[in-house]
């Protein structure tokens, strides 16, 4: 499936480190919000809702363990795969990010932006 890609941070722009390690934030991306993360290993990008009652991850918790916990009701999401603690049963999209030379890159499958 095909995947358009879009560029989030612009290194010459934002510097080599634009966002802080274990931190998160909500970004839009073709009037879509995205809660983006920073672990050592790199960038990651879920859905910016908390699937049990909607508040904004991106003003979460990102933790040393790759959880977002939820400012509201503390659930809690695994950055890389989207998968909701065992005891909550519910997940969050997950979507593919790219480090490249020149920045960080958010993608999204192609139906997200033929409308």
């Amino acid at each position: 499936m095909a995947i358009r890609f879009y560029k989030i941070y612009d290194f010459k722009q934002d510097g080599s480190e634009p966002q802080a390690l274990y931190s998160a934030r909500t970004i839009e991306i073709e009037n879509k919000r995205i809660c983006l993360t920073r672990l050592p290993d790199g960038y990651y990008a879920i859905d910016d809702a908390c699937p049990h009652a909607g508040a904004r991850l991106g003003l979460g918790k990102c933790t040393e363990d790759e959880m977002i916990i939820c400012p509201i009701h503390r659930y809690q999401y695994n950055l890389k795969t989207g998968r909701g603690l065992p005891k909550q049963g519910d997940y969050v999209n997950t979507y593919p990010t790219e480090t490249r030379a020149d920045g960080v890159y958010v993608g999204f499958e192609k139906k997200w932006w033929q409308f």
